[in-house]
């Protein structure tokens, strides 16, 4: 039974971060006290099992791991108390008057914008007449926030909202604008009124909340709004990529409403999915538990994974897909059987469905086939020479191309055609060939190994307190990756295996087309490669320690480091509100580091 000892001991141990998390950052609320009950009671189980000489399951440690994961990820995800209910006014549309219970100052409006094609402005009934006091015009798509802007209005009775073209955004949908809650105030006291437009008060119980938690931040406006569209049968604002990530986004906004829980809760679940499929390829790869498990454990600690899953960012779908088509390409490999390889091409079509970032891993598809044919590696028969290439076009261009057309079933529905689906990927790929932008936080393709410049999401400061998102990845992760990268290049020219060469080709295909890409671009492109970044480091450390058995000793300190950087950079990772000094002190490492 020292298999049964050794899992008990793995699964307690995996548990020590997670109850130092619980113990810093925890928010006990409901998903995250039932994810720390499951993982305490499956703890429990495994002890009963132990003791009545039962074998446990084998991937009992890689369980726990995905729930550990989803504790980090569904604390302060985002909330579930956010108006539901909305107004939707054109800017033809007439006035709406708002009579005041009593009359009132007003220094301050609130309000919760859903779309925000149209703009609109407020008037106050002063002794000469209305008087405008505040009017509502962005630039750039406002969607389903919270915003508050202090005001200067003398004693008034009545309100006049006055919906308005927003000649800004004349390249924008037709979609109505959308408010949700409008909140007035003197003194931080709600003045209560009343209206013919009964959405614009009617959840007074939802909490004003301005920062990610409460309302869209960067991309989410994109996405999410979108998802929103999508699922109401609405003219699409976001377009500049396929549509089944934003479908995606919408099965969370169907279950727990149009809330920030909502629209982030399916990229938490399929990021959870992704440390499972980078655990059983590892296992395949390596053959060695431990290291399958310490492949799990990087990804989990990666940093970057938590901070993209965190958002509606579609991104954690795509990556996850492609490190499926890998898994079962690599089982094809090893089994050859046809059904594996199709089902990677299954994923294949899934991932390209998300983001096109998704098209680079065909490259890895046929440096993979090459290797196979030039170093003649036994295939059976039927898969050998050009018929491996004829499969390959079967899996990676049929059935991949027929997931990716069925992706657009909405257009569809709606009474498009072929033509129509052609028209919307040409505005895609015109999109993308031809932006021209700068961002300060933009950065070259050979910086985001070296973690030179994270991607700043969102920022907000609170006196001495301050809440940042930012993607990056773990130094202990990335700079280590470096080194293995090298080595496990320099091994190629000693021997050369099946493993070390899957992971160059599958890597050097999702990083090295960036080098001939011209447009803006971040360290977040760097996501689709980073899987198998770890794997690489993976493959080092299984490498040395066959060589040199103290290496896994060495290996526990590394995941030591790893899950200790984790746990001390997580609030730069997630939002959460942490003194100043201390970023500034402890977690700036680098000068770009603008956490």
């Amino acid at each position: 039974m020292k298999p049964n000892k050794t899992l008990l001991y793995t699964q307690s141990i995996l548990l020590i971060p997670a109850l130092f998390f619980l113990l810093f950052y925890g928010s006990f609320s409901l998903p995250v006290v039932a994810i720390a009950l499951f993982l305490i009671s499956f703890l429990g189980y495994n002890i009963a099992q132990y003791k009545q000489n039962k074998l446990l399951n084998p991937h009992s440690t890689a369980f726990t791991l995905i729930g550990t994961f989803l504790l980090y990820g569904f604390s302060h995800l985002g909330s579930l108390d956010t108006p539901q209910s909305f107004e939707n006014m054109k800017a033809t549309d007439s006035v709406v008057h708002l009579k005041l219970a009593q009359a009132s100052p007003i220094d301050k409006i609130c309000y919760y914008v859903g779309i925000d094609y149209d703009s609109f402005s407020l008037e106050a009934q002063q002794n000469n007449g209305w008087k405008q006091f505040y009017h509502y015009k962005k630039g750039y798509p406002y969607s389903f926030s919270w915003k508050c802007k202090n005001v200067s209005v003398s004693q008034t009775s009545e309100v006049l909202l006055r919906p308005t073209e927003n000649e800004k955004l004349v390249w924008t949908t037709d979609n109505d604008l959308m408010i949700g809650e409008l909140r007035l105030f003197y003194k931080d006291k709600l003045i209560t009124y009343t209206s013919d437009k009964k959405a614009l008060n009617d959840e007074p119980q939802t909490a004003i909340d301005k920062s990610y938690y409460g309302s869209m931040f960067f991309d989410e406006i994109y996405f999410g709004r979108t998802a929103y569209e999508l699922s109401h049968n609405l003219p699409i604002y976001e377009n500049t990529h396929p549509y089944l990530g934003k479908h995606l986004v919408g099965i969370g906004t169907k279950i727990f409403g149009m809330t920030p829980f909502g629209w982030r809760f399916m990229g938490m679940l399929c990021a959870a999915l992704m440390v499972w499929f980078i655990y059983i390829l590892a296992l395949a790869l390596f053959k060695e538990p431990l290291f399958a498990l310490g492949a799990a454990v990087l990804l989990v600690y990666s940093f970057m994974h938590l901070t993209q899953a965190r958002l509606a960012l579609i991104d954690s779908f795509g990556v996850t897909f492609v490190l499926a088509a890998y898994y079962y390409l690599y089982r094809f490999i090893q089994a050859q059987h046809l059904k594996l390889l199709l089902l990677s091409g299954l994923f294949f079509g899934l991932a390209i469905s998300i983001k096109w970032s998704a098209v680079f891993a065909s490259l890895g598809f046929l440096l993979i086939a090459v290797y196979l044919l030039v170093s003649r590696y036994p295939l059976q028969k039927r898969f050998a020479g050009v018929n491996l290439m004829k499969y390959g076009l079967l899996a990676y261009g049929l059935i991949a191309l027929s997931v990716y057309l069925l992706s657009f079933f909405d257009i569809f529905m709606q009474g498009g055609t072929l033509q129509t689906v052609i028209d919307y990927n040409t505005n895609m790929y015109n999109y993308h060939s031809t932006l021209i932008a700068s961002h300060p936080y933009s950065s070259p393709w050979w910086s985001w190994p070296l973690d030179m410049k994270p991607m700043g999401y969102y920022k907000q400061a609170h006196g001495t307190l301050t809440s940042s998102i930012n993607a990056f990845g773990n130094p202990a992760i990335f700079w280590m990756g470096i080194v293995a990268f090298f080595y496990t290049i320099i091994t190629l020219f000693k021997r050369h295996t099946l493993e070390s060469v899957f992971l160059l080709l599958a890597f050097l295909g999702l990083y090295m087309p960036y080098i001939f890409i011209g447009r803006l671009m971040f360290i977040y492109h760097f996501y689709y490669a980073v899987p198998f970044f770890i794997l690489i480091v993976i493959y080092m450390f299984n490498d040395l320690s066959k060589k040199f058995p103290s290496m896994q000793k060495i290996f526990f300190l590394y995941l030591f480091i790893v899950v200790a950087l984790f746990l001390a950079f997580y609030p730069v990772l997630s939002g959460y509100e942490i003194d100043k000094n201390y970023v500034k002190e402890w977690l700036i490492w680098l000068p770009k580091w603008w956490l």
